[in-house]
């Protein structure tokens, strides 16, 4: 039996497409867990310092 070119392709999509969207579900449910809440508002808090602040007449 010999496997064409064509019959690889829609493998290698097929897989690719349920591996992506199998991962992504994975990194919704890590990142929308309740006990990573403090450090998803550590992150949040993170990007800013207190020099970043809107300036101030």
């Amino acid at each position: 039996m010999t496997i064409s070119h064509d019959l690889l392709v829609v493998i290698a999509k097929s897989f690719g497409l349920f591996y992506l969207m199998g991962f992504f579900i994975v990194v919704v449910i890590y990142t929308y867990r309740p006990s990573r809440k403090a450090q998803a508002d550590h992150a949040a808090r993170s990007i800013l310092t207190s020099k970043d602040q809107p300036w101030q007449k």
